[in-house]
């Protein structure tokens, strides 16, 4: 698990304490906490990328963690199309489009069976890639049919 989703794993996990505590006044502080200071730090890191500019952010975002902090502030450099193209090179899998919905859909190559090892991975690095994408959707050619053999008929070829 990556330090970022360790992190929000873990305010979750506190804020979750607090409202089995019964107390709304203390989930309200809390939840009002955590808006407060994502926010500041999302000014922060936007001023920031302001002075860096989008060149050398874009170089920042090489680290695991920069990259979802960006991400969660809405100021990631590289657009989410671009982030999942790069995700999939060398699979073979496409990108169909991305929904208003945040359901990413790519297309498998054909032979790629629908379950297994391949498409898990590729699922797994989408999700790396884009983490805002609400979920991804694998879309599989169909099998062509199987070539007809076509042999003459016994007694055909001797005429």
């Amino acid at each position: 698990m990556s330090a970022a989703a360790e992190a929000g794993r873990r305010i979750e996990e506190l804020l979750d304490r607090l409202r089995e505590t019964g107390d709304p006044r203390a989930v309200q502080a809390g939840e009002e906490l955590t808006r407060t200071v994502v926010g500041l730090y999302g000014d922060g890191l936007a001023r920031i990328a302001a002075a860096l500019g989008a060149e050398r952010m874009t170089g920042l975002c090489a680290d695991p963690l920069v990259s979802s902090l960006l991400l969660v502030h809405g100021l990631h450099p590289v657009p989410v199309q671009e982030r999942i193209r790069r995700a999939l090179e060398g699979t073979g899998a496409q990108l169909s489009g991305i929904g208003e919905d945040g359901v990413v859909r790519l297309r498998l190559p054909a032979g790629t069976p629908g379950c297994g090892t391949a498409p898990r991975a590729i699922e797994s690095a989408v999700r790396a890639a884009a983490p805002e994408a609400t979920a991804v959707s694998l879309e599989t050619p169909p099998r062509r049919p199987p070539l007809l053999q076509i042999t003459p008929r016994p007694g055909l070829a001797s005429r």
